[in-house]
């Protein structure tokens, strides 16, 4: 997978070919499409029909990570699966620890937001730039901040276009 990254990453290759790359390596991201910078730490990613990946976006990749469909996802975001429990004074850094991430269908997530270990965040939500998602997110809401919160609702009705 080490030399699928670098290689996809380049931003000489296009992005339908770049999409082959990781589907070649076992990735289930059929239908996305991905630009360039983006860093894949594992090829346990799926991403459903119509994301969108934007550019110098990170997969940490040591657990599962799934993108429903109609995703989009904003410049340097960064998906981060694995983490520590917290240790003895002498090595606060304990055990390491790994956490699937879920992102349901239509969900926007802005430039440079950072979704941490095992949240899921529902369908239908806005995820502010720079935000730091720490905790599950409900359907259909806008989140923003460190730590994210809940902003506001937002309708859930689909639209008639």
């Amino acid at each position: 997978m080490r030399f699928v990254t670098i290689v996809q990453a380049s931003a000489f290759v296009p992005v339908w070919l770049r999409v082959l790359l990781l589907m070649g390596a076992g990735a289930k991201v059929w239908g996305a499409g991905i630009y360039s910078g983006c860093y894949f730490g594992s090829k346990d990613i799926s991403m459903g029909v119509g994301t969108f990946v934007n550019r110098g976006v990170l997969f940490d990749g040591t657990a599962p990570i799934t993108l429903g469909r109609q995703v989009a996802v904003g410049h340097r975001a960064q998906f981060v699966t694995s983490t520590h429990d917290i240790g003895p004074a002498s090595g606060r850094g304990g055990r390491v620890v790994h956490r699937p991430i879920v992102i349901g269908d239509g969900c926007w997530i802005g430039a440079g937001a950072i979704i941490l270990p095992g949240v899921t965040v529902g369908d239908g939500c806005v995820i502010g730039a720079g935000a730091v998602v720490t905790r599950d997110c409900d359907p259909n809401g806008l989140y923003a901040g460190s730590p994210a919160s809940r902003v506001r609702d937002l309708d859930p009705a689909p639209s008639a276009g």
